[in-house]
């Protein structure tokens, strides 16, 4: 059975959305993990912007247990995020090890 034929017999359209969040969503769930993280960390829009860009990736490649989609966001930014004051320590924090 193809996936044409899965998606009918179940009565799914196949242009149906299978993850969505906005960015609202985003914004909040990555702000609760700095938070925890990287407590007092102040950023400036652009970065802001290229951290929401990531997300999405992020939330295909990970789970969502444990911020790990947030997680997985700050630590392919990291390098950014030294600017603002991160060191080596914070990212073993964050680090899924």
């Amino acid at each position: 059975m193809n996936s044409q034929e899965i998606l009918k017999e179940a009565d799914i359209r196949p242009d149906e959305p299978i993850l969505l969040v906005t960015a609202k969503e985003a914004i909040q769930n990555l702000l609760e993990t700095m938070e925890e993280y990287c407590p007092g960390l102040k950023m400036a829009k652009e970065d802001i912007k290229t951290l929401l860009n990531s997300y999405g990736a992020c939330i295909v490649e990970h789970h969502p247990e444990h911020h790990h989609q947030e997680r997985a966001v700050l630590l392919r930014n990291f390098e950014m995020l030294r600017k603002y004051g991160s060191k080596d320590e914070d990212y073993e924090l964050i680090d899924f090890c």
